[in-house]
């Protein structure tokens, strides 16, 4: 069949997205620019500059010996030490590999065609990728000193917003909001809104 035949399978929201460019490895980066690679230090995607730590390496060694049996899909330890680590249930807690994983399980939770998520420029990409692969609409709230500007965000939710993404530290501009700010921009929303809309707290960078 000639490229001319082809018939497009896939809706046309999903067919626009861009392939998601990951952050280069040291040795690509040292490569490309003829630079030494132990004189790199790589934050781009949230890794440790110092190494894995020693208890990490223990814990991955002693979960190695269950390899051959898939894994609690509950994750009832991991929620359970949180739940006592932040006083809160288990059944608040969800657990996803990575928070890009958590990201995309909210989308695909809250929103569908004719749907709207607020962010901010110079946001997280993911939040645009989640949302356009959803076929929701994108209210893009233009940058506060490359960060959010709060009160416009507030003031971008409409009838039809049903998700909101604050990145706090911001990915990749690195600004940062203080908790008195996101605490009341919290309840502003909860006083506007209701239940209507939920606040995603992204908190990766912290």
């Amino acid at each position: 069949m000639s490229s001319k035949d082809s018939v497009l399978i896939a809706p046309t929201h999903i067919a626009a997205i861009a392939p998601y460019q990951a952050g280069k490895p040291i040795e690509e980066l040292a490569r490309e620019f003829g630079l030494d690679p132990t004189q790199i230090v790589k934050l781009a995607s949230n890794e440790n500059p110092l190494g894995m730590p020693e208890s990490a390496r223990l814990a991955i060694v002693a979960a190695t010996a269950h390899l051959g049996r898939y894994p609690d899909p509950a994750g009832f330890d991991l929620k359970q030490a949180l739940s006592a680590r932040w006083s809160v249930p288990q059944n608040w807690l969800t657990l996803g590999n990575g928070s890009n994983d958590i990201l995309e399980l909210v989308a695909s939770a809250l929103l569908e065609p004719g749907s709207s998520v607020v962010y901010a420029q110079h946001a997280f990409v993911v939040y645009r990728l989640a949302t356009q692969a959803r076929g929701a609409r994108h209210l893009v709230v233009p940058a506060k000193q490359f960060g959010h500007d709060l009160p416009a965000m507030l003031e971008a939710i409409d009838a039809t917003t049903r998700v909101v993404f604050i990145a706090n530290p911001n990915n990749p501009t690195g600004t940062y909001l203080p908790n008195a700010e996101i605490e009341a921009f919290l309840a502003s929303v909860a006083q506007r809104h209701g239940t209507r809309v939920t606040v995603v707290l992204d908190e990766a960078y912290n």
